[in-house]
């Protein structure tokens, strides 16, 4: 006896399967994840992607130490373009999110509102930056968040805000 199964359209890696809903990923295999409709996209970003970011932030004393700790959350798989190392008149390279934005954008209290941060927070963030210290800034979702935060708590700091 033959059992009918269903043939498997042809589908590019990564390209979504119209009429079965899916995506195959780099091996060929399916990934069967519910497909967002493009009506809850904005500005090319999920829904989802939007509302589940989180962003953390961290004082410290130089610039050395913030470069270490971005290099330990790099090591552990972190993304280093939602990383970026932020204090007054300092430029980092490879980050957008400079004092020279920061500054265009309205100033460090305006952007770390838009990111989410409590008012008691943005104080003391301003008054770490006024001092010269350097804050560390990722936004990424709840899973980035937890390892930046395990990240921090294994080199002796705790977690400012999230």
């Amino acid at each position: 006896m033959t059992i009918p199964t269903e043939q498997a359209t042809a589908v590019p890696v990564d390209q979504i399967n119209q009429a079965s809903g899916h995506t195959v990923d780099g091996e060929g295999l399916l990934n069967n994840y519910a497909i967002e409709p493009e009506m809850y996209e904005e500005d090319g970003k999920s829904l989802s992607e939007l509302t589940n970011r989180v962003t953390v932030v961290d004082i410290f004393d130089s610039e050395q130490e913030a470069k270490s700790a971005v290099l330990e959350m790099e090591q552990k798989g972190l993304l280093v373009p939602h990383i970026s190392i932020v204090a007054k008149d300092y430029k980092e390279p490879q980050s957008s999110l400079n004092w020279e934005n920061i500054t265009a954008d309205g100033g460090l209290a305006v952007v770390l509102g838009k990111l989410g941060i409590s008012e008691n927070s943005i104080l003391r963030f301003e008054k770490a930056a006024e001092e010269g210290k350097f804050l560390m800034i990722e936004i990424g979702n709840d899973r980035e968040a937890s390892k930046v935060q395990h990240v921090l708590e294994k080199a002796g700091h705790s977690m400012q805000s999230t």
